[in-house]
């Protein structure tokens, strides 16, 4: 009869235990509501003040972040992502080199801090790109001119591959080194 109380003993310090378990959960759920409750109060006070972080204000009303630059890190400090008007020079195997010309938009980095992707305007020509390179080259170039011309551009080592749309036709350019694999269409139309 002991060893049966023993039992029911145990089984209700567990209920116990569970039940101190889920109101732990529940207070602390509640608390991080609070939290986010009263943090979002208060910047609609902020707000309706016209105290916005910002400071300013679109035609509609809604509070508008201006800046020239925003960086993301990662845990070790290291940039990850970087938006910008201008961006700097990229980073490649931890040196700045020269880019050939001023870019605004957004750039992302691997672990290392090199510099791997872009999607940007041109200062000097009004292109917009999308880049995506490995260590040190680019790898793939998506652009369009401002006439509206997209070009795919794809590389590595000798290998390349060219898709473009223009205003007579599109084509297509598949070459090894310097012998041309595939071309559609095979004789360029020339354009007027």
């Amino acid at each position: 009869m002991e060893a049966n109380m023993g039992l029911d003993n145990i089984e209700k310090i567990r209920w116990i235990e569970r039940r101190c378990r889920r109101l732990t959960g529940c207070i602390i759920g509640l608390a991080a509501l609070w939290i986010i409750t009263a943090a979002t109060v208060g910047a609609l006070r902020i707000t309706k003040r016209g105290l916005s972080p910002a400071g300013r204000q679109d035609a509609a009303g809604t509070d508008i972040l201006r800046v020239r630059g925003l960086v993301v890190a990662d845990a070790n400090g290291v940039e990850r992502v970087r938006i910008g008007a201008p961006l700097p020079e990229p980073i490649v195997l931890g040196k700045r080199i020269p880019r050939g010309g001023d870019i605004s938009g957004i750039l992302l980095y691997d672990a290392e801090g090199n510099e791997r992707s872009g999607y940007v305007t041109s200062e000097g020509y009004p292109n917009v790109f999308f880049t995506l390179d490995g260590l040190g080259q680019q790898h793939v170039l998506f652009i369009t001119d401002p006439n509206g011309t997209p070009t795919l551009r794809m590389w590595n080592q000798e290998n390349r591959f060219q898709l473009e749309a223009d205003e007579m036709s599109p084509d297509i350019k598949l070459t090894h080194g310097k012998e041309v694999l595939f071309e559609a269409p095979a004789a360029k139309v020339k354009k007027r």
